[in-house]
């Protein structure tokens, strides 16, 4: 088993691989081609990137998919009124 700080190189892999390619949806056989990694190592790294909201993971249990997640923006900027004055 991988320890926690190892995971680390490969949890900023995955992570960046998403980012830069919002739109992609693999699946972890294709992910282990993508990151030339094995499937043992990258199973737990992708579990945490759902937990922490960073990918979603599709409810198909024979064979899940993986996608990026948008970080929602807010727009909405709350102006203190001491501020709006000046």
């Amino acid at each position: 088993m991988i320890r926690k700080q190892e995971n680390i190189p490969l949890q900023m892999e995955c992570t960046m691989l998403f980012q830069s390619n919002p739109y992609m949806v693999e699946n972890t056989e294709g992910l282990e081609q993508k990151l030339r990694r094995k499937k043992e190592e990258i199973l737990p790294v992708l579990e945490l990137l759902v937990q922490h909201g960073i990918i979603r993971k599709t409810e198909d249990k024979t064979l899940p998919l993986f996608r990026y997640k948008e970080p929602a923006v807010t727009k909405d900027l709350d102006i203190p009124s001491e501020l709006e004055n000046t």
